[in-house]
C-alpha cells in the first residue's frame, strides 16, 4: 500500500532538476521539525541523484525471481505455486537503493483469482496462448514505531501516536505486461536515443573539431566511434526540456524496477486460468542491471583489445 509518505518520497525523490539545500546551523537561531527534514532530505537526496546519474537503475546482485515447485506431473491440474524474489541489491527508477534482506514469496494462483478477467486479457497473448506478467520493486518509505505524541485536536477515544521512524523498505508488484515490449525498453531511467546520424558521420550542430575527430576514425574503429558516440548521447541529453512528472502512474512507472518476465500458458485468462508449474516460465535475464566500474572496465578493455 502506498503510504501518504511514500507520496512525498516519490515527488521529490522525481525532482531531479531542483537544487538541493541544507541548513545552516546558527548558534540562537530556532529551527524546528522542518529544518530537521530538511537536513535529512538534503543528504539522502544527494546520495539518491549520484545513483542515478552515476549508475542508472537495475539489480546489482540477486533479486532472483523463481517458483516454487518447479515442476509438476499434473500439467493440467491447479497446484500451490508460489512465486519468489531472492534477497539482493539494486537501484529503482530513481538511483534509491533496494534492499531485501529475506525472500519475499506471493502465492500465484491467489493473486490471479482475485483479479479482474477482463483486466488479465491486457496481458495476454492470444497467438502463443500465454498470459505476460512483470514482476517489479521500488523503494518504499515504511513508518514504523509508534510513539505518543501531543493530540492537535481533543481526541477523547484514543491516545495519540506518530511514527517515530522512517524504514527503507522495497515494495514488490506483479502487474501485466505488454506482450509485444521488452522489459529492457521498459526500464525505469528511458536512455537518450543515439543521436541521429552519430554512427554514421559528422553532424552539422557539432564543431569542426568534432566533426574532424569523427571524420578522423578509421572505418574499422568500432570501439572508438561507440566511444564517441556515447559522448555525444551524454552532450545533446538535455537537448528537450526535462521537468519532474507529477504523481501519476508515469511517475510509479519511472520508479518502479523490472525484475523478471513470467509467462503463464492459457487460452483465455478467464475461462482457462491453471496455475501449475509446467505451465509457467519465468525469465530472469530481461532485466536490466547495474554494472560495477570494474565490469565496465574489463568490457572496455575487451573491446578495445578485440581485433
Amino acid at each position: 500500500m502506498t503510504t501518504a509518505s511514500d507520496a512525498t518520497t516519490l515527488r521529490t525523490d522525481a525532482a531531479l532538476a531542483e537544487p538541493l539545500r541544507r541548513v545552516a546551523f546558527e548558534a540562537g537561531m530556532l529551527l524546528g521539525l522542518e529544518a530537521t527534514r530538511d537536513e535529512q532530505a538534503y543528504h539522502r537526496r544527494r546520495v539518491t541523484r549520484a545513483q542515478y546519474w552515476l549508475h542508472g537503475a537495475g539489480t546489482v546482485a540477486g533479486l532472483r525471481v523463481s517458483i516454487d515447485p518447479v515442476s509438476s506431473a499434473t500439467p493440467n491440474a491447479n497446484q500451490l505455486v508460489r512465486l519468489l524474489v531472492a534477497p539482493g541489491v539494486g537501484l529503482d527508477g530513481l538511483g534509491r537503493e533496494l534492499l531485501l534482506h529475506e525472500t519475499h514469496c506471493l502465492d500465484l494462483g491467489e493473486w490471479l483469482r482475485a483479479q479482474d478477467p477482463d483486466w488479465l486479457r491486457g496481458g495476454f497473448d492470444a497467438a502463443a496462448e500465454r498470459l505476460h506478467l512483470g514482476v517489479f520493486a521500488r523503494y518504499q518509505d515504511c513508518p514504523v514505531g509508534l510513539q505518543p505524541v501531543l493530540a492537535r485536536k481533543l481526541n477523547l477515544g484514543t491516545d495519540p501516536v506518530q511514527p517515530s521512524r522512517i524504514a527503507d523498505a522495497v515494495l514488490l508488484e506483479l502487474d501485466l505486461l505488454d506482450p509485444t515490449v521488452s522489459l529492457d525498453r521498459l526500464g525505469p531511467w528511458p536512455l537518450h536515443g543515439p543521436v541521429q546520424g552519430a554512427a554514421a558521420g559528422p553532424l552539422p550542430d557539432l564543431s569542426v573539431e568534432e566533426q574532424q575527430a569523427l571524420a578522423d576514425l578509421p572505418a574499422d574503429a568500432d570501439a572508438e566511434r561507440a566511444r564517441l558516440t556515447l559522448r555525444l548521447r551524454l552532450l545533446h541529453l538535455f537537448d528537450a526540456p526535462w521537468s519532474a512528472p507529477a504523481l501519476t502512474a508515469d511517475l510509479l512507472a519511472l520508479a518502479r524496477l523490472p525484475l523478471a518476465r513470467l509467462t503463464l500458458a492459457t487460452t483465455d485468462p478467464a475461462t482457462d486460468l491453471v496455475v501449475n508449474p509446467a505451465r509457467i516460465r519465468i525469465d530472469n535475464l530481461s532485466r536490466p542491471f547495474v554494472p560495477t566500474a570494474a565490469q565496465l572496465d574489463q568490457a572496455l578493455a575487451q573491446a578495445l583489445a578485440a581485433p
